[in-house]
């Protein structure tokens, strides 16, 4: 018998708890999401098949200690492929939601890290309003101490506060599946 370490048994229940797919179970591992996932693609250490059944094995330890499930871009691919309705971006966003009940500020950290949130540098920023007035989600606003934040809550990490920064004082990380790929150069 193999015994896994860290296992919980418990874990699908809880996250199907907290918002994923009663279905969850039903998963056997056909690969349909991993065809269509971009982020699979750039990202090697990625794949929302191999997280699934990672949740059904109750691998809980493993599936919320490193930023592969951070790498999600949420984009929903995976969604309408799956003969099983599992819906793996939920199961995804559900493991994430884990992450930010234990440790919100850890949660936080990994968005950025993987390009998933934009961060101000308070010292830098010089309080214009432009991220502000360019921002389509409404993330970013400025404090009384006279520089912006960015609200982890809104974000959509598309970019444009960054782009728009005249004192460049926001930072946005390459998300993997946006990684440019140098071929023969």
């Amino acid at each position: 018998m193999i015994e896994l370490k860290g296992r919980d048994p418990h874990l699908a229940g809880e996250l199907i708890n907290t918002g994923a797919p009663g279905t969850l179970a039903q998963c056997f591992r056909c690969g349909a999401c991993s065809g269509v996932c971009p982020v699979e693609k750039v990202a090697e250490d990625f794949d929302p098949r191999v997280i699934v059944h990672g949740v059904l094995l109750g691998l809980k330890e493993r599936l919320l200690a490193g930023d592969t499930i951070w790498k999600c871009s949420g984009c929903g691919s995976c969604v309408p492929v799956c003969p099983m309705d599992v819906k793996p971006m939920e199961v995804i966003k559900a493991l994430k939601g884990l992450v930010a009940q234990e440790d919100p500020a850890r949660a936080l950290e990994l968005r950025f890290e993987t390009g998933r949130l934009a961060r101000v540098e308070a010292g830098k920023c010089i309080a214009c309003l432009t991220c502000v007035r360019t921002c389509p989600f409404g993330a970013p606003r400025i404090l009384s101490e006279g520089y912006a934040v960015i609200d982890p809550e809104k974000c959509q990490a598309c970019g444009i506060c960054v782009v728009e920064c005249p004192a460049r004082a926001i930072e946005l990380k390459t998300a993997p599946e946006m990684a440019v790929t140098v071929v023969g150069g």
